[in-house]
C-alpha cells in the first residue's frame, strides 16, 4: 500500500536508476579510461577539482593501498570513528553518545564474526583488504598532525574492523537495527533508506545502446556518507561510489558493465519470543541454558576519565537476546552472518566484462539484500530482487516480519533460498526496468513478475512507492526512442506524483464546499506547476496538506480509492472524507498565511541546501510525495527546512563506445574539517546541474588539483 509517511519532513530515500542508451546532446564523451603506463611500477592519485580520486595502479594490492590513503585523506575522522563503533568502541573513545551504539554491536557479536569473516576469505582476495588496511595506516602514520587525539587512540586499523564496518552497515542497519527493531516489536504489541533504479534497453534507446542511471538518497553524513572515486588497474576499470570505510564500490561502472541498487526489504532478520524455564528457555520440550557472558564497556566522560559499563549478553541456538516484551526474551536470527565473501562478490561484479560473469559474480549471494539494476555494453539490462532469504518452512512475509514462537526448533531455518528462485526480470519486453524501493512485482508495467511462484519472505505483496509509479508514468509514456537528454530531465525532475493524484480533487472539493480560505488555498493549488523547483510557489502548501493528511489520509478519512499496485497509473485518488479534507486545507492554509505573509512562498525560499558555508535555494521533495529529485528535510525552523538526506550520489552512464556520463555527489565528496569539498558541489545541486564523469588521463590532467605517487 502507498505511504505517505506522517513523518514526511524527515523523509528520504535512495533513487537508483538504469536506463538504455540515449542520445547524446550534451552528453560528455568518455573515452576508456586509460590504465597505467605498460610496465609502470608506480601507483597515483589523481585528485580532480571536486576532489575524485582517480587512482591509477599497476597491480591490485596497490590499488587497494592506494584506496584506503584516498578514503582516509577525504574523511580521516569520519572513517576511523565508524570503525570504533564497529569495534563497539565507540564510546571509549568518543564518549557516552556511542554507548547505545556498542551495545548493540556487542550484543550481536560484530567484532567475532568479522575475525571470522577475516578467516574465511579467499587466498586471492584477502591480501587486497590487507592492503586497503595498510593504506589506511599509512596515511595516518603521515599525517599524525591532522588526527584528532580520539583518532589517535583507535589506531591502528585492522582487516577486521574492515569486515565489522561492512557487517555494522549492511547487517545492522540495512538489515536490521536498532530502529527497525524497536518498530517491528511496536507493530507486534518507516525509514531513510531509500532509491530508484531503471533501466531501458538499446530497443527504446535513441543511440541504440544501454544506460545506467544510479542515484542513491540516504542520509547527508554519518556512517552512510558517499565517496566517489575512479580505480584503474590491470583487469579493473571502474567508476562509482559507496558507503566510506567500504573497499568496494557499491554503485559500479566499468566500461563495460554497471549497476545500481536500491533497498528492498526481505524477511532476513527473525525475531523469536522465548519461553522460560528453570533459568533457561524451552526448544521443543527441552530446557536449553542461554550462553551467557558479560562484556565491559570503557566510557569517556566529559572530563576525560573513564567509567566501566557491564553488558550481560545471551545467547541462543536462534541469535542473541535483543529486546524484552511482556516478561519475554526476544531473540534475533539475522541471514548471512555466514557468507564472509560480501565485500569479494562486489569486486568480482566490477572485473566482469559481459553479463554472464557478472551473474555468477551475484550467484556467490554473498551480499543479502538490495534490488539491484544492470546494464552492460552489449546491449542486456536486468533487474534482480537480490537476496540470502531464509528457506522459511513455513508462514507468509507479515509471519515472519513479526515476531515467531522460539520454542519450535523447526522455525529455525538454516539454507537460503538459491539464485534461480530469487525474483528477476531479464531482457524484458516492455524494454525497461525501475524500482523505487517498491516489490519486484511492479519491476515492469504491465506486471509481469507473478509473487504466487516465489517465497513469502521475498517482498510484501503489495507495496508500490510514489516515486515508482512516478517512474512508471514516465517510462510507460516515454518516446518510443529515449535520449541521454530525456534520461536526465527525468532524473532531476521534481515533479510530484502525489500532486497529480489529488490536486485535482483538492480543487474541485475547494471551489464546491470550502471556506473562502480554503478556496484560496486552491486557486495556488490550481496554478502551482505541480513540482518542487526553486522558484515554485504553491509546493510549500501542498507539502503542509499531505503531512496534515497523514499516511494513506488517516486523518482525513483515507483515500476514496486506494492504492492498487496494479494500477499505478490511476490509483490512489480522492479522499473519502470530505469534510475533514477540507478542514484540514482552511487550518494548513491559515497556518502558511500566519507565517509567510503569503499562501504561495516560493519553495527554495524556504527549503535550503545548507553544509560548510554554503547557504543555497533547494529543489526536490520528500520521498513520499513521489518526486524523482528526492529531498528529505528537517523539521521546520524559522519557517524554513534544510535538505538532510535523499539525492546523494548519481549518476548517468550509456553504453556507447565511448561512453557518455555525468554525475553529482550533492553534497560533496569530503568530510573533512576545512576542505572545499565539503560543499562544492551543492550550488551545481541548487541549480540542478551534474557534471562530467571525468575517466581519461587527458580528462583528468586538464582538471587536476592535486597528485599523490607511491
Amino acid at each position: 500500500m502507498t505511504r505517505l509517511s506522517a513523518r514526511l519532513v524527515r523523509a528520504s530515500c535512495v533513487p537508483v536508476f538504469v536506463f538504455a542508451a540515449f542520445a547524446v546532446a550534451g552528453c560528455t564523451s568518455v573515452q576508456a579510461p586509460a590504465p597505467a603506463a605498460p610496465g609502470a611500477t608506480s601507483t597515483e592519485i589523481l585528485w580532480d577539482t571536486y576532489g575524485v580520486p582517480h587512482i591509477f595502479a599497476p597491480d591490485h594490492p596497490s590499488l587497494f593501498q592506494a584506496y584506503g590513503y584516498a578514503q582516509m585523506e577525504a574523511h580521516s575522522e569520519l572513517l576511523v570513528r565508524l570503525y570504533a563503533q564497529a569495534r563497539g568502541r565507540g564510546a571509549e573513545f568518543y564518549g557516552v553518545q556511542y554507548l547505545e551504539s556498542d551495545k548493540w554491536v556487542r550484543t550481536n557479536g560484530l567484532p567475532a564474526t568479522a575475525k571470522q569473516w577475516a578467516a574465511g576469505q579467499s587466498n586471492e582476495f584477502a591480501p587486497l583488504i590487507a592492503a586497503f588496511a595498510k593504506g589506511l595506516n599509512a596515511w595516518a602514520a603521515e599525517h599524525q598532525a591532522d588526527l584528532s587525539p580520539e583518532a589517535k587512540g583507535v589506531l591502528p586499523i585492522t582487516v577486521e574492523d574492515v569486515y565489522a564496518h561492512g557487517l555494522r552497515v549492511i547487517h545492522y542497519d540495512w538489515i536490521v537495527s536498532p530502529r527497525r527493531l524497536e518498530s517491528r516489536l511496536a507493530r507486534w504489541e518507516q525509514d531513510v533508506h531509500g532509491s530508484n533504479e531503471w533501466a531501458i534497453a538499446p530497443a527504446r534507446s535513441a543511440t541504440g545502446k544501454a544506460l545506467l542511471m544510479s542515484n542513491s538518497h540516504l542520509q547527508w553524513g554519518d556512517i552512510h556518507t558517499y565517496f566517489e572515486v575512479q580505480l584503474t588497474a590491470p583487469g579493473v576499470t571502474s567508476y562509482g561510489a559507496v558507503w566510506v570505510g567500504f573497499p568496494v564500490l557499491r554503485q559500479c561502472f566499468t566500461e563495460y558493465v554497471g549497476w545500481t541498487q536500491t533497498t528492498n526489504n526481505p524477511a532476513e532478520s527473525d525475531l523469536y519470543k522465548l519461553v522460560l524455564k528453570d533459568g533457561g528457555y524451552v526448544l521443543d520440550g527441552q530446557v536449553k541454558p542461554f550462553d551467557t557472558h558479560t562484556e565491559i564497556m570503557k566510557v569517556k566522560q566529559a572530563n576525560g576519565g573513564m567509567k566501566d559499563e557491564a553488558l550481560v549478553v545471551r545467547r541462543t541456538v536462534h541469535g542473541p537476546v535483543v529486546a524484552e516484551r511482556g516478561g519475554s526474551p526476544i531473540a534475533m536470527r539475522v541471514a548471512a552472518l555466514d557468507r564472509p565473501k560480501m565485500f569479494e562478490q562486489f569486486w568480482r561484479m566490477g572485473l566482469a566484462k559481459n553479463f554472464a560473469e557478472w551473474e555468477a559474480a551475484m550467484r556467490m549471494q554473498q551480499l543479502p539484500l538490495f534490488n539491484t539494476a544492470y546494464a552492460d555494453r552489449d546491449g542486456h539490462i536486468g533487474y534482480f530482487y537480490n537476496a540470502t532469504l531464509w528457506k522459511h518452512p513455513t508462514g507468509d512475509y507479515q509471519f515472519w516480519q513479526g515476531v515467531v514462537p522460539g520454542d519450535k526448533s523447526a522455525l529455525i531455518a538454516n539454507e537460503i533460498v538459491p539464485w534461480d528462485k530469487i525474483p528477476k526480470v531479464v531482457d524484458p519486453r516492455q524494454g525497461w526496468v525501475q524500482n523505487s524501493n517498491d516489490m519486484p512485482w511492479t519491476s515492469t508495467y504491465p506486471i509481469t513478475l507473478d509473487s504466487k511462484k516465489f517465497a513469502a519472505g521475498f517482498a510484501a505483496p503489495q507495496g508500490i512507492t510514489q516515486r515508482a509509479q512516478r517512474g512508471i508514468r514516465i517510462l510507460s509514456t516515454a518516446p518510443k526512442k529515449i535520449t541521454f537528454d530525456d534520461v536526465k530531465a527525468w532524473k532531476l525532475s521534481t515533479r510530484v506524483e502525489t500532486a497529480d493524484q489529488f490536486v485535482d480533487d483538492i480543487v474541485a472539493t475547494a471551489k464546491a464546499s470550502g471556506t473562502v480560505r480554503a478556496k484560496k488555498a486552491a486557486d495556488v493549488l490550481s496554478k502551482w506547476d505541480r513540482q518542487g523547483e526553486v522558484e515554485s510557489d504553491g509546493m510549500l502548501l501542498f507539502f503542509k496538506f499531505m503531512t496534515a493528511a497523514g499516511s494513506s489520509f488517516e486523518n482525513i478519512g483515507g483515500f476514496k480509492v486506494p492504492t492498487d499496485d496494479a494500477r499505478p497509473l490511476d490509483t490512489p485518488r480522492g479522499f473519502k472524507d470530505s469534510a475533514k479534507a477540507m478542514a484540514t486545507l482552511d487550518r494548513v492554509a491559515g497556518d502558511v498565511a500566519k507565517e509567510y505573509g503569503v499562501l504561495n512562498p516560493k519553495w527554495g525560499d524556504v527549503l535550503r541546501f545548507r553544509r560548510g558555508t554554503v547557504d543555497v535555494p533547494g529543489n526536490g521533495a520528500p520521498s513520499q510525495l513521489g518526486a524523482i529529485r528526492t529531498i528529505g528535510v528537517s523539521a521546520f525552523k524559522d519557517g524554513k527546512v534544510e535538505a538532510v538526506s535523499g539525492d546523494t550520489f548519481f549518476a548517468i552512464v550509456e553504453y556507447s563506445v565511448p561512453q557518455r556520463a555525468e554525475v553529482l555527489l550533492n553534497y560533496g565528496n569530503w568530510s573533512k574539517q576545512g576542505s572545499k569539498h565539503i560543499d562544492d558541489q551543492l550550488p551545481l545541486a541548487s541549480k540542478k546541474q551534474m557534471r562530467p564523469m571525468w575517466r581519461t588521463r587527458a580528462d583528468i590532467m586538464a582538471n587536476l588539483e592535486s597528485r599523490k605517487t607511491f
